[in-house]
């Protein structure tokens, strides 16, 4: 799944190291872990899920299914900000 092209809005946001989150559109911030913000970086250059959730299992001691898991619970909560 490839959501570069979902919701330009995922495009618009503003991300710095420490993991601010910017919406120009709402003038809302958001504060995102690590992990979060590589989510968020990755969905920017349209890196699919199944991408994003193989690079994390590659960099990270935990197994595909726990990190899908916690990525769906992830992109339900972009979505419900209107975020995709």
């Amino acid at each position: 799944m490839n959501l570069e092209t979902e919701n330009m809005r995922l495009g618009d946001l503003m991300l710095n190291e420490r993991g601010f989150v910017f919406d120009p559109n709402t003038g809302e911030s958001y504060q995102v872990s690590a992990t979060g913000l590589h989510c968020l970086r990755g969905l920017q250059r349209g890196a699919s899920v199944d991408e994003l959730v193989s690079e994390l299992v590659a960099s990270h001691d935990v197994e595909r299914i726990s990190v899908r898991c916690d990525m769906d619970a992830f992109l339900w909560d972009l979505k419900q900000l209107g975020w995709l």
